[in-house]
């Protein structure tokens, strides 16, 4: 029964025959700039339990859990016999995945095991066999890991079984695409001055932080047809697998791209796209969400120190080169024809960076509105962005509202506007890290 994934579990036979052989290794080994995703060093490998591994497709999980196999082999952690790499790509149901599960604990007979069970979402009630797995006890004595790109059901599903993930402090993990951070450090020299760096965020803007946009890229200046295709594909068929419409999505990514950076609520945005039900709309955005293809920013109240969720919200997609991907998608179906983009992805890619470290809003008052209100160390950061070499006096008055706060410029020079701090953006992103 295992054989029948014999493809992604070459280890068995020899490590060598799996990093030249393995589908994920090999690919990777193809590109020019190759990313050690290290996720994993916050695992405890000794702990049993149920892990949980989450972000969007194509971003990078798969070849992440080839790596940490690649690892423990080397390491000699575990017993080649003793690890699984399982890919439910064309598993249908719960009893199926539980007939291959119960087939590799009675192979291993008890002994401390790996077990990678990738995209598990796939599987039709895939929660009632692992429940009933970890009820009978199979899970004491090594690691299950669980990947999905949808976090939520994933994460929701889990809840269903609590005192049964182990004792480990961290059990949940979330792959993000490359920072700027990250890109610099894969892409550049050690010695980076800031022409050379306002080029590197310039190259960001088109690839973001995926590795085959970034190696597109590299190698030929652009990104190619098949890539963006590739990306279009995943989104558009995880949205039918759930049921989902592809010309609603389409109608609504257009709706959130030529929003902007406006902000607008969900009833003037399903007006806006028209012919679907508010209730549509936001569950076509909160999917969005959860696969880490659209992040949504509150309203910043100062007295509660948090959103408001009634009010209008900022939309942005989560990566420059998913950003590009729907635009090249969109104007290949006939919705855009010309888009002026840069001030909105740098805004975007601020947000999304910033949010992936604390909570993140932006603030709406009387004077005028902040780009980003980030709060970091639970101090409030104001954040203005400026993609342009000119800042106006009436810019900095909502600004001034806060005690911390910056303007990021696209001038490359770190300096000061009214006795507020400026400095360009990618330097601001590359403090991150």
């Amino acid at each position: 029964m295992l054989a029948a994934y014999q493809r992604h579990n070459q280890f068995k036979e020899s490590l060598k025959k799996f990093e030249s052989l393995d589908p994920h290794l090999h690919a990777l080994a193809q590109l020019k700039y190759k990313y050690q995703f290290n996720w994993w060093e916050q695992l405890d490998l000794s702990i049993p339990g149920i892990y949980i591994l989450t972000g969007g497709r194509q971003v990078g999980k798969s070849t992440s859990c080839k790596q940490l196999i690649k690892k423990c082999l080397s390491k000699k952690r575990f017993a080649p016999e003793n690890i699984f790499y399982l890919p439910c790509d064309e598993i249908f149901d719960a009893k199926e995945l539980s007939k291959i599960l119960r087939f590799f604990f009675n192979e291993i007979n008890g002994k401390r095991f790996l077990l990678i069970i990738d995209e598990i979402t796939f599987v039709k009630n895939w929660d009632r066999t692992i429940k009933a797995l970890a009820d009978e006890g199979y899970f004491q004595q090594g690691l299950c890991i669980l990947t999905g790109s949808d976090s939520l059901i994933l994460k929701e599903a889990a809840m269903r079984f609590p005192g049964r993930r182990g004792k480990a402090s961290q059990t949940d993990f979330h792959l993000y695409p490359l920072s700027f951070g990250e890109y610099v450090k894969l892409v550049a020299s050690k010695k980076i001055y800031n022409k050379k760096l306002f080029d590197i965020f310039e190259d960001y803007l088109q690839c973001g932080g995926y590795l085959r946009a970034i190696n597109d890229l590299a190698q030929a200046n652009k990104i190619s047809t098949a890539t963006f295709m590739t990306y279009e594909q995943w989104i558009r068929g995880d949205f039918l697998k759930q049921g989902k419409k592809e010309d609603t999505l389409l109608t609504i990514l257009n709706a959130l791209l030529t929003v902007g950076v406006s902000q607008i609520s969900y009833s003037s945005l399903t007006q806006k796209i028209g012919m679907v039900s508010k209730e549509t709309c936001m569950d076509y955005c909160r999917l969005l969400e959860r696969m880490d293809i659209l992040i949504n920013l509150q309203a910043y109240d100062q007295n509660k120190k948090q959103g408001f969720p009634r009010k209008a919200r900022k939309f942005h997609f989560a990566d420059p080169f998913i950003y590009r991907t729907i635009l090249h998608w969109l104007k290949r179906e006939g919705y855009l024809n010309s888009f002026d983009m840069k001030n909105i992805l740098v805004e975007a890619c601020v947000s999304s960076h910033c949010k992936r470290l604390a909570k993140t809003f932006y603030f709406k008052g009387d004077k005028g509105e902040i780009d980003v209100i980030w709060l970091k160390d639970k101090f409030p950061q104001a954040i203005e962005i400026k993609w342009s070499k000119q800042i106006r006096p009436s810019d900095l008055k909502t600004l001034k509202q806060f005690k911390h706060n910056v303007i990021l410029t696209k001038h490359p020079v770190t300096g000061s506007t009214d006795g507020i701090k400026s400095l360009p953006v990618y330097q601001f992103l590359l403090q991150l890290e």
